[in-house]
């Protein structure tokens, strides 16, 4: 048996895997890039893994730190498991109506569309007051009929929210125990377990999305931990938390919700310590991936903290978390001119497979990257991803972004390209001073720092728009997270 030197952080992305490798013994440190596999991220985890040592055993791993976007990523592009709720009566739209805001606060136009479809959310008669008495007890007999209900309509998961049960968690705990018996996997989730808490939305919002994540992230971390036991890793696989501890494994398979926001809160972390040491105690943050972009904020070397924050218009977790504003803006996000003919960037991504029209993998849409590549911004003839793409296809971009931008708005093609740059640019920026100037600090007095794959070619326009004086690009910027 090998000696165990290597301490491995991991992050993977919608576009690439990325791994830090720490060498205990000799205090070094090297990157390891591969690309991601959408559907399958398990797989380009352990392809990363594998480069780690000359056989390709884990065996040398002592630990694992593992940051990750699935969760993020299956939730804004509402990519997860099809969910049931089981509900009090009367109170199965609590999770459409929210607080009653809107996408676009003063206008009348805009359209939300819950997690959950109203046909998978079912009642059931029970009652508890306000004050945790009782008034009527769970009719159990419902709550199975209900639960097969949502079973032949071919939810893989369901959470039960029951209004007042942070009072009393005597009726949902039993509607739970009787769902549970008959469920065919362990995706069952009880909103009181997940958020004990008053606010009724928040609470129904966050159970929602646990129990939606669970498949998806549940699948994903079980493999993974079975894959790294097949190569040899004896040590143990911790998973960051939105607010940038860590968890066990299984943890984060009960309460995927937690991980939310793993993948930018571990770059937060790291971006903190880095501006520090650069003597920057104060430092906006921005993690511009393959899929997503995500900013934090740092003041006096301390990271945010929010009680409860949105992926999405609309999608509300409600746990202790980095305060992260996040928008599908990525370098894979794909460019498009919808109906009223306004052009629109993500959130749907080309995520890695097939990635970038220049990729020349199958996608014919253009994305961010295609506009950065057609621009020159980024070298087509130049080794992307560590080497893993030895030239790209300007030509392939400059197509893609003819075809579907530059043809319905009547532009040209060098003129649709700087259009999409723009617009992502300003959805950046939006949420930039979403961090900071609405929670009233002054960006002037911040520097912005950059990272993820993407984040470096946009640092100059992020400057120019919030008004940011400094930036900072880490060394490695590709893998902060």
């Amino acid at each position: 048996m090998s000696q165990k030197r290597w301490v491995v952080g991991v992050d993977v992305g919608g576009t690439f895997t990325d791994l830090f490798v720490l060498d205990e013994q000799t205090g070094t440190a090297r990157i390891v890039k591969v690309p991601s596999t959408r559907g399958e991220e398990a797989r380009g985890f352990m392809n990363g893994i594998q480069k780690i040592s000359e056989d390709g055993s884990a065996s040398g791993v002592a630990s694992i730190v593992h940051g990750t976007t699935v969760g993020t990523n299956a939730l804004l592009e509402r990519k997860v498991a099809r969910t049931g709720i089981i509900t009090t009566r009367g109170f199965r739209d609590v999770l459409e109506m929210r607080r009653r805001d809107r996408p676009q606060t003063w206008g009348l136009r805009g359209s939300f569309t819950p997690i959950v479809p109203r046909a998978l959310r079912l009642e059931v008669d029970e009652r508890v007051l306000a004050d945790g008495q009782i008034h009527t007890p769970v009719d159990i007999d419902q709550v199975k009929a209900q639960a097969q209900a949502l079973l032949d309509a071919g939810c893989e998961a369901v959470c039960v929210f029951f209004i007042n049960a942070y009072a009393n968690m005597a009726n949902e705990q039993a509607a739970v125990a009787a769902v549970r018996a008959m469920w065919p996997n362990p995706h069952v989730t009880a909103a009181s377990e997940v958020l004990p808490e008053i606010r009724e939305f928040e609470r129904c919002s966050t159970a929602t999305l646990n129990a939606a994540l669970q498949p998806v992230v549940g699948s994903y971390l079980t493999r993974l931990e079975s894959d790294l036991r097949g190569q040899g890793f004896e040590g143990e696989l911790l998973i960051v938390q939105s607010n940038g501890g860590v968890m066990s494994r299984q943890t984060a398979c009960d309460v995927p919700v937690r991980t939310a926001l793993s993948g930018p809160a571990a770059g937060v972390m790291a971006c903190a310590a880095i501006a520090r040491a650069a003597g920057y105690p104060n430092v906006m943050t921005g993690d511009m991936g393959g899929t997503s972009f995500d900013v934090s904020l740092v003041a006096q070397g301390e990271a945010a903290l929010a009680a409860q924050t949105s992926i999405e218009f609309g999608l509300v977790v409600r746990s202790p978390m980095i305060q992260i504003e996040t928008i599908g803006a990525g370098g894979g996000s794909i460019a498009s001119v919808d109906a009223s003919g306004m052009l629109q960037v993500g959130p749907e991504s080309a995520g890695s497979v097939p990635g970038p029209a220049c990729y020349d993998r199958g996608n014919t849409r253009p994305t961010v990257t295609d506009a950065n590549v057609f621009l020159g911004r980024i070298a087509a003839d130049r080794p992307l991803g560590g080497g893993l793409l030895q030239a790209l296809r300007a030509d392939l971009s400059e197509q893609a972004i003819q075809k579907h931008v530059a043809e319905p708005l009547g532009l040209s093609t060098l003129e649709a390209a700087e259009a999409i740059l723009t617009v992502a640019n300003a959805k950046m920026a939006g949420a930039v001073r979403v961090v900071s100037i609405e929670k009233g600090h002054d960006p002037r007095q911040f520097a912005y720092m950059p990272f993820g794959g993407g984040g470096g070619l946009h640092v100059c326009a992020m400057m120019r728009e919030v008004g940011v004086a400094t930036g900072i690009v880490p060394r490695y910027p590709g893998v902060t997270s």
